[in-house]
């Protein structure tokens, strides 16, 4: 493995990515989910859809898995803060991955342009990974989630990403285990 001592540090620096909390979620209130469960999130979801497109799969993977590794040096900017502040997260990409990942870096530029049908998938898997969170906050009650949820709906623009983002708008965030809830009541009920 070449330049195992550039990896090292990204691999801390991953760690710090995974321990950032996303910001926004302050303002909603109710609610706290770190930068890496996101992505985490953001993964399953560009998965399906890319399968779905028929999209490089590899591509879409990992401009999921690095879309927001930026935020370890810029720190994540809610949508309020951006009126105020600006971050260079090109410049923050660049000083992370150059040299050490080019292609990498490649990729996450054409992330960042969103012109291919891949940074598409990205982009809008990252948009619905955000309103499950609102979803799961509408049914703890948040009385303000709804708003945001109907808002951020309008950012998608693929038909299958608005299908799914409206199919999990409507789903209970429970029904996947419904039927095993069922046989579990029925076991105790013995």
């Amino acid at each position: 493995m070449k330049n195992t001592k550039a990896i090292a540090n990204l691999i801390f620096e991953a760690a710090v990515v995974k321990r950032l909390l996303r910001t926004g979620w302050q303002i909603l209130g109710d609610n706290e989910e770190g930068v890496g469960e996101h992505t985490f999130m953001t993964c399953v979801i560009a998965y399906f859809l890319a399968k779905q497109l028929k999209a490089n799969l590899e591509t879409v993977l990992i401009m999921s898995v690095f879309h927001d590794f930026h935020e370890a040096r810029t720190g994540d900017l809610d949508k309020l803060a951006k009126f105020y502040m600006t971050r260079d997260q090109d410049r923050a990409n660049r000083d992370i991955f150059k040299g050490v990942d080019d292609e990498l870096l490649a990729t996450l530029d054409a992330y960042e342009k969103r012109e291919t049908l891949e940074a598409k998938i990205v982009y809008e898997a990252n948009v619905i990974a955000f309103l499950v969170e609102l979803k799961l906050l509408i049914e703890k009650g948040n009385t303000h989630a709804k708003e945001w949820l109907d808002g951020n709906m309008k950012r998608l623009r693929i038909p299958e990403s608005v299908a799914l983002a409206q199919r999990l708008a409507k789903t209970d965030s429970h029904d996947w285990w419904k039927h095993i809830r069922a046989t579990l009541h029925e076991e105790f009920a013995k």
